[in-house]
């Protein structure tokens, strides 16, 4: 389940004690739901003793996803310079529960500009994560992208997003869909308001049931843009 920057209040009240302090949110979190994307790492890298927390405030099994920083794949478009290992060192205290690094581009970013210097990076990361890739311009969604996806085990991420047609491919033996919608409810509305996306979340629910067999867990992460408040939404699903 992400939670953007900005969404948190949404949550006070519908999911979250109105008396709770702050510092115990993910806490109570993680007795729900066994999964997180951390987008905040998208915008301000993290400090350890901040990740250490997350860490000791979750149970053994719980799971974290997180956006690689903004600074490298926009700002950057994928040249990392030295915050690819400032990010890398901030997330040390999760690793045994940090399972996939995001790497979210700009719809700007095409597939023949991103693969030399994707390839660069993937090869300094660490083996111990794993990656998933999301493409927003429309090369991406190319079968020369795919093979090159594949060939380094890299997990093509599927969204629900405006200007993006996504047609789900399989590059690896995980599934990663982001929910993001289309950004029409106001961040004043979230955990007040509804909108029915059944019919979008039986298109993606209807694709993962044709390639069941051919991944071994897919993680559904959503935002409150999507429908109105994230945590109605299932987190993961695995087979």
């Amino acid at each position: 389940m992400a939670v953007p920057d900005g969404d948190i209040k949404g949550w006070i009240g519908p999911f979250y004690p109105k008396n709770m302090e702050g510092a115990d949110h993910l806490r109570h979190y993680s007795t729900v739901f066994d999964v997180t994307e951390v987008n905040s790492t998208f915008y301000k890298i993290p400090s350890q003793s901040t990740t250490q927390k997350w860490f000791d405030c979750t149970p053994q099994n719980f799971k974290f996803t997180a956006k690689i920083p903004s600074a490298i794949t926009h700002e950057g478009r994928l040249k990392p310079g030295p915050y690819l290992d400032q990010f890398l060192n901030s997330i040390r205290p999760l690793e045994s529960k940090m399972t996939i690094l995001v790497i979210q581009l700009p719809p700007s970013l095409s597939f023949t500009e991103s693969r030399t210097p994707l390839e660069k990076m993937i090869n300094h990361m660490p083996s111990m994560y794993r990656y998933a890739v999301e493409g927003r311009h429309p090369s991406w969604f190319s079968e020369e992208s795919y093979q090159f996806l594949s060939e380094r085990n890299l997990c093509l991420v599927w969204n629900e997003v405006q200007g993006v047609e996504n047609p789900a491919p399989v590059t690896t033996d995980f599934g990663y869909l982001r929910l993001i919608g289309d950004r029409s409810i106001p961040e004043n509305e979230f955990g007040k308001i509804h909108m029915d996306r059944t019919e979008l979340l039986q298109k993606w629910a209807d694709r993962l049931g044709v390639i069941k067999n051919e991944i071994s867990v897919a993680f559904a992460m959503a935002n409150n843009h999507f429908e109105g408040f994230a945590p109605l939404l299932p987190t993961s699903c695995g087979s």
